[in-house]
């Protein structure tokens, strides 16, 4: 991750790449899953976001770029809980996902997961008000760690779409903020990063 410019990350997202966006994800897919499940790392299914939300749609993309698919949610999940919520959860091959959501997003989501035994990993709350953005982020502490680096070298929702793309399956044990510069948009909002995946033993 060290080796990963902020201009070649931003480029290959604006390319649309899919997979591997940097060279620090140069390596075939295949070694990256079979690493990934040996160093304990939650192999995300999808990234969710809201239509119409621009921050939501624009991590989005940027986790595409890293190799995970999207999921557009249009007001409500029930397309996500007939194609992949309902087929998976608690039955068999529990799909992981992430997302930049609204509340409302998460709030459905949260309370599905804990119905199928899911578990929220990850979790925090971003301010953006005007230049800055306050982040109450619940994570490990190591995480937290590679977050505030990050964010000292990427943007908000970059740090977001590199960390979340290699999280660990450890429960949050602290829970703290962070600020940053918001983005080059002035709109005030508040949004909610996450990963949902299935229990572990």
């Amino acid at each position: 991750m060290n080796n990963i410019s902020r201009r070649s990350f931003i480029k290959s997202t604006s390319l649309g790449m899919t997979i591997f966006a940097t060279q620090a994800f140069s390596q075939p897919l295949s070694t990256l899953i079979f690493d990934n499940k040996k160093q304990n790392i939650i192999d995300l299914d999808y990234v969710i976001y809201d239509k119409g939300v621009k921050r939501s749609e624009e991590f989005a993309k940027k986790m595409a770029a890293l190799g995970t698919k999207t999921y557009e949610i249009n007001g409500d999940i029930s397309n996500l809980w007939s194609e992949v919520i309902r087929p998976t959860w608690g039955i068999k091959n529990d799909t992981a996902i992430a997302g930049l959501t609204t509340y409302e997003t998460l709030f459905v989501l949260q309370k599905v997961a804990f119905d199928r035994g899911m578990v929220l990993y990850f979790n925090a709350e971003h301010k953006i008000d005007g230049k800055d953005a306050i982040h109450n982020i619940k994570t490990t502490k190591n995480q937290f760690a590679k977050i505030k680096n990050n964010l000292g070298k990427y943007s908000w929702t970059e740090t977001l779409a590199l960390n979340m793309n290699s999280y660990p399956y450890e429960k949050a044990q602290i829970r703290s903020d962070l600020k940053s510069v918001a983005d080059s948009s002035a709109n005030k909002e508040i949004l909610y990063s996450w990963i949902i995946a299935p229990r572990v033993s």
